[in-house]
């Protein structure tokens, strides 16, 4: 308890202002608030800025980059590249640069907005590596095609580990792409994100609005790369430019109060706050996640199963060794089916938490959504017959109607099977077709994780038949060996594992 304390005072003490020129109560509203009420404080905060023009000449973007992105020397600051380049003259471009969205505008659609011209994080960057990173999600690159010495731009993991196309700056400016998509996620978490490179970054809603892989891994380059004199003087240059301030230059470790380790303190402008929580927090629930089940279906169905209702239908779902995925498409075989992809046995017992990814692909429906067609589910008392068992259905992200057959295969983002955690599950792909809508599925990459439950919560909870099965509430009274029906949180202890339950 000491240590957690320790930790969170110096983390308090750090949050002040680095000599940043902040009028007067502009971030009251902020003070007290702590994990989504902040963000939300925040947004309004910083929602309205008087932004500029888009691009060349006086009152635009480039006359704003003379202000925020030009050094002593008149040469361009460019965050993206070694190359030289100077400013000639205020309003003009320099030659070989474009303006550059370092948060994708296609992420939200590309609508000419007030997050199109913000340019806390537009900047000026070299033409060529613009083009090759495109609109890839930020992150670690591990797997290189591109290198100019700055910027590197390949393949990487994304959520759940899955390999995605990214882009990853330099050590030297990590925390200030980190400190921009922060407030990009805070300014604009009212925005739908769309496309698959958004999602695998963002989630819609206002809080966390980052996915965990991406925001765990830039609040890491925001203390790898803390906040600099460069990055304090930008900040004043665009705030006085366009009327709005980026809070996570302002206060370096307010990232922390949002989504990192301070989200239970609440945020004080001034650095007085003092508040600890009245029990120790537990760690981080993403931390170390181990690996329950990988099946690429790279070479076959692996340790999956096909099963049809009725025994119908379930030849639907076969390996495609030119894709190296499953796919289900009844356009050729009678265009009726029913067909269930179901995992292995997955136990579950011994987790806390757990995430189901996986990577797809749909075909030929040109006009139509396909999520009433195809599901994705989950069931504790599977035994054969999918119709005779309990199913829970999770909400992946389908990849988007496709311009032309088929479409590339995304990400479904990170589904949460923490509510089965503690019990075997079973997860099924449901295929359904008939003749007035007859589409394609491919699935590939089915990944499980799941992080172990802590250990010590066995000393708090003992029943008078020491480790045997038993139920408690959750201030530790021994209720019995099986859960009650009436309503309440339970602490169960199975095979020697503690998880909690719900009772509605």
């Amino acid at each position: 308890m000491k240590k957690i304390i320790i930790s969170v005072c110096l983390c308090l003490l750090h949050v002040w202002p680095l000599s940043a020129t902040i009028p007067p109560g502009y971030y009251d509203a902020a003070d007290g608030k702590k994990k989504e009420a902040l963000k939300n404080a925040l947004h309004e905060i910083i929602r309205k800025a008087d932004v500029l023009s888009y691009g060349s000449g006086s009152g635009a973007t480039w006359d704003g980059f003379y202000d925020t992105d030009r050094m002593a020397d008149n040469r361009v600051c460019d965050r993206y590249s070694n190359e030289v380049f100077y400013f000639t003259s205020r309003g003009a471009v320099p030659g070989g640069m474009n303006i550059e969205h370092s948060f994708p505008k296609s992420w939200w659609g590309g609508s000419k907005n007030q997050a199109y011209k913000d340019i806390h994080h537009l900047m000026p960057c070299e033409s060529k590596i613009n083009s090759s990173k495109g609109n890839y999600p930020m992150g670690v690159v591990t797997t290189v095609k591109t290198d100019n010495g700055c910027t590197k731009v390949g393949t990487g993991p994304g959520a759940g580990g899955t390999s995605i196309q990214l882009w990853e700056p330099a050590d030297k400016w990590k925390g200030d792409f980190a400190r921009a998509y922060f407030y990009m996620a805070t300014c604009y978490q009212d925005l739908t994100w769309t496309g698959s490179a958004a999602l695998s970054t963002l989630q819609q809603g206002n809080w966390p609005t980052l996915q965990p892989w991406a925001y765990r891994l830039f609040l890491q380059w925001c203390k790898e790369d803390p906040v600099d004199d460069i990055e304090k003087a930008r900040n004043e240059a665009v705030y006085k430019r366009q009327g709005n301030r980026n809070p996570f230059v302002d206060y370096p470790n307010l990232a922390e109060y949002v989504w990192g380790d301070s989200i239970a303190y609440a945020f004080s402008v001034d650095g007085s706050s003092t508040e600890v929580p009245d029990t120790p927090q537990p760690e981080d629930p993403e931390k170390d996640p181990a690996l329950l089940l990988d099946e690429t279906f790279e070479s076959g169905m692996g340790t999956f199963t096909v099963v049809g209702v009725d025994g119908k239908y379930s030849a639907m779902w076969e390996h495609s060794s030119q894709y190296k995925c499953m796919v289900a498409n009844a356009y050729s075989k009678g265009k009726e089916a029913d067909a269930w992809l179901l995992s292995p046995e997955l136990d579950l017992t011994s987790c806390r938490s757990a995430c189901l990814t996986f990577e797809h692909a749909t075909g030929f429906n040109l006009s139509a959504d396909v999520d009433d067609r195809f599901s994705v589910k989950v069931s504790t008392d599977y035994d054969g017959a999918p119709a005779l068992a309990r199913w829970t259905d999770l909400q992946p992200v389908f990849p988007a109607r496709p311009a032309k057959n088929f479409t590339a295969f995304e990400t479904a983002g990170e589904l949460d099977l923490s509510p089965f955690a503690g019990q075997k599950i079973r997860l099924a792909f449901r295929y359904t077709a008939d003749p007035s809508a007859c589409y394609a599925w491919e699935v590939k990459n089915v990944r499980v994780t799941g992080i172990p439950q802590t250990s010590g919560i066995h000393d708090n909870f003992m029943s008078p038949v020491g480790e045997e099965d038993a139920v408690f509430t959750i201030h530790g009274t021994y209720v019995g060996k099986e859960v009650p029906e009436r309503r309440g949180i339970y602490v169960v202890r199975r095979n020697r594992h503690a998880y909690k339950i719900v009772i509605p």
